[in-house]
């Protein structure tokens, strides 16, 4: 009977012995799937206004300038990224919401041209110029309700991973 009794424990131990191995063993294949979003850039919205000068009036390309006027506003940023990036980011930047004088009712009058120093930009500073220009209204109507207005627009400045 004794030997009986000591053959079930050596079973029962290396059985459980097994068990307890191969689970440690198990537990160091595990691994876990996880999904992390790291952000894909940085966009800065600014509301920009575009006015003339003390003393002048921006008026349409194409007219018949007189001592106060000019046929543009130019608008200059410089952009930087406020940490170094490993690498340069894609820079991109876009206008909407353009209102005159608080209405879009005229909206498509204004021409908005954006030029880059760079398309990428780090942690040194890339200028960015934008010029503001009216085209020519079909009507004077439309002239009066323009000429020498505020025209208010968003730039949204956009920096991505290539």
């Amino acid at each position: 009977m004794f030997k009986k009794l000591i053959a079930v424990i050596a079973l029962v131990l290396v059985l459980g012995g097994s068990a307890l191995a191969y689970s440690w063993w198990d537990s160091l294949a595990v691994t876990e799937n996880e999904t992390l979003t790291i952000g894909q850039g940085v966009t800065l919205q600014v509301s920009a206004v575009a006015t003339a000068p003390a003393g002048k009036v921006l008026v349409p390309s194409g007219v018949v300038l007189k001592a106060d006027d000019v046929t543009s506003v130019v608008l200059t940023y410089n952009v930087k990224l406020d940490l170094a990036a490993v690498t340069a980011l894609n820079l991109s930047v876009t206008s909407s919401n353009v209102q005159i004088g608080g209405s879009t009712a005229n909206a498509s009058l204004v021409n908005i041209a954006i030029s880059q120093a760079s398309s990428t930009v780090n942690d040194t500073d890339v200028l960015v110029t934008v010029t503001v220009t009216l085209s020519q209204p079909a009507d004077l109507a439309t002239y009066t309700a323009v000429i020498n207005k505020a025209i208010t627009f968003d730039l949204a400045f956009t920096a991505t991973q290539a």
